[in-house]
This record gives structure tokens, C-alpha cells and sequence, in this order.
């Protein structure tokens, strides 16, 4: 009896006495990439996690940049179209029934599968904040941090 009663409190010592010594857990070096490039480009947390999805899930047809160019596009009939064309005209519900369902849930091709199954409601919440600057235009104005300074006059 005095055994069992030694291992039950023992045990449980010996190994919290072995933990005190661990550090918090290593960061996964992906996300630590995904993190740096959020700070470097002005990304919200959302949209961080929607860029990381976004690489995990549609880049590989998709794109990087949504651009329909990934390295899938061309086995597809129809290629997978240009974010910057087909989704700027539409309300974040559109992007929602199509990451949900596929885009055979709003009548086109049934290439795009369906991740509503796959993805939770936060995680589909980043990728369309992801999604909606994927869908901005781009501007002419320099990326934070590397605008161009005028060079001095000279006399």
C-alpha cells in the first residue's frame, strides 16, 4: 500500500520537477516567416493567417498572389482566374459561399473544392481578409519602408 501511495504522489512530481526546467515550446518556423513578412508588408493578424492559409490550401492553383497562375493552373480547364478581376466586384459573402462550398456552390466550375468542412469559421474569416487584398488593384506607390528619397539639389 505504501508503494502505490509512493508512486501515485511521487510520479506525478518527478515529472513536473523534469518540466520546470522547459522552455515554452518551439515556434513553428513557418509561422515565423509568415509573422516577419506580416510585420515587413503592414499585414493585420488576420490577414497573416489568411496569407498563410492561402499558401496552404489555393496557391498551388491559385497563385501566390492570386493571380491564377500557380503551379497547377495549367492542368485546370478553366484556369483559376485572376483575384484581381473576378473578386473585387463582389461582397465578402460571395468569397464566403465559395470557400465554403466550392465555386460549383455559385455556379461555375467544380475545379475549386469545397473547404467549409475543412476550415473553421475564424480561419474563413482570415482567408477572406486575405482575399480582400488580394482583390485591391495595385497602386503605384512604393511598399511601406522602401520609398524613394529625393536626391539632394545640387548648386
Amino acid at each position: 500500500m505504501n508503494r502505490v501511495l509512493a508512486l501515485v504522489i511521487g510520479l506525478p512530481l518527478a515529472f513536473a520537477a523534469c518540466r520546470q526546467g522547459e522552455g515554452p515550446p518551439p515556434m513553428d518556423p513557418l509561422q515565423d516567416v509568415f509573422h516577419s513578412q506580416a510585420q515587413e508588408e503592414g499585414l493585420s493578424r488576420a490577414q497573416t493567417e489568411g496569407k498563410r492559409l492561402f499558401a496552404h490550401y489555393c496557391a498551388t492553383c491559385h497563385g501566390e498572389l492570386g493571380r491564377g497562375d500557380g503551379q497547377n493552373s495549367y492542368n485546370l480547364d478553366p484556369t483559376p482566374p485572376d483575384f484581381q478581376e473576378s473578386l473585387s466586384g463582389h461582397p465578402s459573402s460571395y468569397w464566403r459561399e465559395i470557400i465554403e462550398g466550392g465555386t460549383a456552390a455559385v455556379g461555375r466550375s467544380a475545379l475549386c473544392p469545397p473547404w467549409g468542412r475543412t476550415l473553421t469559421e475564424g480561419e474563413i474569416d482570415a482567408l477572406i481578409s486575405f482575399l480582400e487584398l488580394l482583390g485591391q488593384p495595385p497602386t503605384s506607390e512604393p511598399p511601406t519602408g522602401e520609398q524613394e528619397t529625393e536626391p539632394p539639389a545640387q548648386e
